[in-house]
């Protein structure tokens, strides 16, 4: 199961330069001995994915013939580690980072190539919120974390390293404020070319920015009486507006019990809901930023995920078949997805933004037939899975996509303990959009 988010619930919330990409996106796979990952993008449009077997942290990187090298990059200080965080620097040469940080909040690790830095240990009676990860101003990386005392007491913590490697730690809060009854997330973001942390902690969200003096001065993004920032935290700068993003839980008014919630900027703190589910990474788009998510449907076999990209205030949003597990915007405004699907991550590549791609389809009917329609293609096929749950599926209609879009499927068995989703690969990307029902792609 997915660890992003061990605060939410215990169930479900669970190396060398290569060459630019030389071809439109094809689904590949990036490894089948992983369940989960993280993606990053360099510069030129490679795309490198880290992942771990037990304490072994690997990178996978694409070169331009559509392989992918695996390279270790190290050992770990525990096995299940959460990776929080992949950037790519390029300065004075192409190197990886990746952060590493124990579902337990015990220990974070940051690999540069291939020398993983200790940055954290918990001392007695502490832990570590998530961490994140962002490059400063010269191209180095910067983590961001928050100690958690069993007093309610945090510690909110800066750590960068300098033009020889050495590792320095900046103390952002002192005194034990604020104080969260959970070990509150961290996000380092640049913004005009000085590191900001945005902190998220029991009923609220702070953009801790540098003063003038060496201090850090404070300003509340969000606070709420009825719910609780938790997991990992991310945030974008498009100038003049710092964006965020997290997983917002409301224990209380279930089922929308827990969203993604998207904050457009201490300046006018204005939050709103994207989706119901579980924050994955933010992106820098043309004007605004793309979340990344991903939610899911409990069946008897266990829960059933699907991926998820929204822009705010209405904007685009599509749904991917699997989970979700990495989202990125290279060159040229390409996307790149990492997604977990029957067991096996793979990687898709639109060039430009993402195809207008949506797909509804009716309840499967008693005599186990149902209708749809695919928004945005001409042709092509519509493929029906009954899913059983934890990945495992049957695929039991392909149904063409008639000149209007619409489609229909018969065959397909009682819908009263079956759960059906209906997916369908783009023919210029092969991404798999998909429409699962009682997952939404959006909430407003």
């Amino acid at each position: 199961m997915h660890g992003n988010l061990r605060y939410v619930k215990s169930l479900l919330i669970g190396l060398a330069a290569a060459l630019a990409l030389a071809s439109p996106a094809r689904a590949e796979l990036v490894t089948g001995r992983a369940d989960r990952g993280v993606l990053a993008v360099a510069d030129d449009g490679t795309p490198y994915v880290a992942w771990t077997i037990g304490r072994v942290l690997f990178i996978s990187v694409r070169n331009r013939q559509g392989s992918w090298r695996v390279v270790r990059l190290g050992t770990l200080p525990g096995s299940n580690a959460n990776l929080v965080g992949i950037t790519i620097g390029e300065r004075p040469h192409r190197y990886v980072s990746v952060l590493a940080q124990d579902p337990e909040g015990r220990w974070i690790s940051l690999a540069r190539g291939s020398r993983v830095t200790t940055i954290a240990r918990a001392g007695p009676g502490s832990s570590y919120g998530p961490a994140g990860l962002a490059l400063d101003a010269r191209g180095r990386p910067a983590v961001a974390y928050a100690v958690h005392r069993a007093s309610a007491q945090t510690f909110l913590r800066l750590a960068t390293f300098d033009s020889r490697g050495k590792l320095h730690r900046r103390a952002i809060t002192q005194k034990g404020f604020p104080t969260s009854a959970l070990p509150p997330g961290a996000a380092p973001v640049l913004v005009n070319g000085r590191l900001h942390v945005v902190e998220t902690y029991t009923s609220a969200a702070i953009d801790w920015a540098p003063t003038a003096k060496g201090g850090w001065e404070g300003q509340f993004l969000f606070a709420s009486l009825l719910g609780s920032p938790q997991g990992r935290v991310g945030a974008v700068s498009l100038a003049p507006t710092l964006w965020s993003a997290w997983t917002q839980v409301y224990p209380d008014s279930a089922p929308g019990d827990l969203v993604v919630l998207l904050n457009s900027s201490s300046d006018t703190q204005e939050t709103g809901e994207l989706t119901h589910g579980i924050f994955v990474s933010i992106a820098r788009g043309e004007n605004v930023p793309e979340v990344a998510a991903y939610d899911w449907v409990t069946i008897a076999g266990g829960p059933v995920f699907a991926g998820l990209v929204l822009q705010p205030s209405g904007g685009q949003s599509w749904q991917f078949d699997g989970r979700l597990d990495g989202f990125a915007i290279g060159r040229a405004g390409a996307r790149q997805l990492l997604l977990f699907r029957e067991g096996e991550l793979e990687w898709f590549r639109a060039p430009a933004s993402l195809p207008g791609i949506r797909i509804t389809m009716q309840p499967v009917d008693p005599e186990g037939r149902t209708s749809g329609a695919v928004t945005g293609p001409t042709g092509g096929t519509v493929q029906i899975y009954r899913e059983r749950g934890y990945f495992s599926r049957d695929l039991v209609a392909t149904s063409p996509v008639a000149a209007d879009g619409s489609f229909e499927a018969s065959g397909l068995g009682s819908s009263d303990d079956n759960l059906y989703r209906a997916v369908y690969i783009d023919p210029s990307t092969t991404i798999p959009f998909s429409f699962l029902p009682g997952v939404l792609v959006g909430t407003g």
